[in-house]
């Protein structure tokens, strides 16, 4: 029975693990952002060098990504996911790597695993809730990454100078990883369908993911905003320490601050969002307004100087940057005909040709800072392209009578 104790209790913990297992994986990335002044100095690395600390793992994701589409394919969703969440453990061997190169490959088997988390947040929770609380529980489990990055930041230098060393910090968050998917192996679940079929059906769901314009028109949309959130944890505190101007005192309470207070509000925006969704606003209306304003408050945030003004505008990008999150996460959801292994075809390919093109605009945004001394060149380039990508997508997304209702 749907409405048993049992499935409720098991519903719960699947949400509980597939949350917490990418939450845990963004603590663990956005504590390299936090520590990345100290990783600099025990490594001897230039902006340039440092920062593929971070961007490995994006480098990653675009195999892991694709890699999940394989998983998925071949073992199912329960036993896919296990399998893609246990690369992302490897990171529990930092703690004994000394070279620069073993810390990218351990970095790059970290991207891997997490790809196939993130990749099976929306095709999981499709398979365990219903319509009615679907949309909720997207709009929570797309708020992992966030809760994370809030820890990563507030705590990773605190865990740093507990263990002693970044190393044993980072793999730290390794560790609670590998006990949460040995977990999922007695929660998660398979829906099982004939073998034949199943075997036809996925083709055709991946060739039509692949070619779908709902595809295209995400990831052309969410080009800026990606590189936007990670800038927040990768290029700020960086940015605040060495380039900012601002005083010593003031650039290590604004590493913090600032990153942390977006990244908070970020987690209430969805909620606003539902509100806006369940009027029955548009969703390339509401797409195309939060961009504005994410970009707009970004601005503010980064290049006014008054100290509370940048504040109050750190809240305002943070709330305009996931004000969407119930419109855009939910899209492939609300197709008609959907189902789990079809949101699941989309996701990868969304996030694979998504993490591509974030890896290059990571290097893009470093390698200006390293010729030119300055994040101006950097952060305007971010901007522009959040306006000119928000737009874009206009003109690919398929029109309203291709969803069911909600889907607008």
């Amino acid at each position: 029975m749907q409405n048993s104790f049992l499935f409720n209790m098991q519903r719960i913990g699947v949400a509980f693990i597939i949350f917490s297992v990418y939450a845990v994986f963004s603590a663990s990335w956005a504590s390299t952002g936090s520590l990345m002044p100290l990783i600099k100095v025990d490594l001897g690395l230039d902006n340039q060098k440092a920062t593929l600390i971070t961007s490995i793992v994006v480098v990653a994701k675009i195999f892991g990504a694709s890699f999940t589409a394989f998983l998925i394919y071949k073992f199912g969703l329960k036993k896919g996911y296990f399998l893609g969440c246990l690369l992302m453990s490897s990171s529990v061997f930092l703690a004994f790597i000394e070279s620069y190169l073993g810390i990218l490959i351990v970095r790059f088997l970290m991207g891997l695993g997490s790809a196939c988390a993130l990749v099976c947040l929306v095709p999981i929770t499709q398979q365990w809730f219903e319509k009615k609380s679907l949309h909720f529980m997207i709009s929570i489990n797309t708020n992992s990454n966030i809760v994370g990055y809030i820890i990563g930041i507030l705590f990773a230098e605190s865990i740093s100078n507990y263990f002693g060393n970044w190393r044993y910090s980072l793999s730290f968050y390794a560790w609670i990883n590998l006990v949460l998917i040995i977990l999922w192996i007695f929660i998660g679940k398979d829906k099982k369908i004939d073998e034949k079929q199943e075997k036809i059906d996925n083709k055709k769901e991946l060739l039509s993911a692949i070619k779908s314009p709902l595809t295209w028109g995400m990831i052309i949309f969410y080009m800026g905003p990606i590189l936007f959130l990670n800038s927040i944890f990768t290029f700020l505190p960086t940015f605040y320490v060495e380039y900012a101007g601002f005083t010593k005192e003031l650039a290590e309470v604004a590493k913090k601050e600032i990153p942390v207070l977006a990244n908070v509000a970020i987690i209430f925006g969805p909620f606003i969002g539902i509100y806006f969704k369940r009027k029955g606003y548009s969703f390339k209306k509401m797409l195309l307004v939060g961009s504005l304003c994410m970009l707009l408050s970004g601005i503010c945030m980064l290049f006014l100087k008054k100290w509370i003004m940048v504040e109050i505008f750190a809240v305002l990008s943070g709330l305009f940057f996931s004000l969407w999150w119930p419109f855009f996460f939910n899209l492939p959801s609300e197709l008609k005909d959907t189902n789990p292994h079809r949101s699941a075809y989309i996701m990868s390919t969304f996030w694979t040709i998504t993490f591509i093109i974030l890896s290059l605009n990571l290097e893009i945004v470093s390698f200006s800072v390293d010729k030119t001394k300055s994040f101006t060149i950097g952060f305007t380039y971010m901007f522009i392209l959040i306006l000119v990508s928000a737009v874009a997508s206009l003109f690919v997304f398929p029109k309203k009578d291709h969803f069911i209702e909600g889907g607008k």
